[in-house]
């Protein structure tokens, strides 16, 4: 069972991943990824186009959280969104409130995972790959760069943006004896049951691309 999605940006494919009418799904949106920013216009467009496909939602911001009232914002969910940010901070917090295990015990007993950008680059065995990229001084206390291992591969968003593109290129040269990095643009996705892994096709919707020219 394909119970983990990588994304990079378009969401189209998340319908097809829950396997059922959106409205019916339990979902957890975590922004937390965004917290050292104050302008997370991409996260508000995630919400809006999340609620525009029909899905509703509890959020979640994990960094100062007790442990209890993560585990409780679990419970009886069918998907966990991670939405994009820095990718450094997002792994720290996940590690200080102990959600990368709470999450690893989620899917194990069934959960879906679905992560974008920065919640897609923390599934992969080691975020260290993407510091040309992210800035690792975002997550000064983590004593590893290792990331959740829910794949094993290292997904590398955005590859179609002008300004990653190069950079990416030189990622999969620097880190291919090391690892499988898979660059993604912002219309693919990845699909995974942890072992196997394939590309999809997840296009950017009109409501995002709104977004887009609206910060632009």
């Amino acid at each position: 069972m394909n119970n983990i999605l990588l994304l990079s940006s378009g969401l189209a494919y998340l319908k097809q991943f829950v396997g059922r009418e959106a409205k019916s799904v339990e979902m957890v949106f975590v922004p937390t990824a965004g917290n050292p920013d104050k302008d997370v216009w991409w996260i508000d467009k995630d919400r809006d186009v999340l609620s525009k496909m029909g899905f509703s939602f509890k959020e979640l911001d994990i960094a100062n959280k007790k442990a209890q009232e993560l585990q409780g914002a679990l419970d009886g969910v069918d998907v966990v969104y991670i939405a994009g940010g820095y990718t450094y901070y997002l792994l720290e917090q996940m590690r200080i409130s102990g959600f990368d295990k709470m999450l690893q015990e989620f899917i194990e007993q069934g959960g879906m995972y679905a992560g974008a950008s920065a919640g897609a680059l923390v599934a992969g065995p080691d975020i260290e790959p993407c510091a040309a990229m992210d800035d690792p001084k975002y997550g000064p206390g983590l004593k590893s760069s290792a990331g959740l291992n829910l794949v094993k591969i290292v997904p590398m968003p955005h590859y179609d943006m002008s300004e990653r593109k190069g950079i990416i290129d030189s990622i999969v040269d620097k880190y291919e004896s090391q690892y499988v990095v898979v660059p993604m643009t912002d219309d693919e996705a990845i699909i995974s049951d942890g072992k196997n892994w394939a590309k999809v096709e997840s296009k950017r919707s009109d409501v995002e691309y709104n977004w887009f020219n609206k910060v632009k």
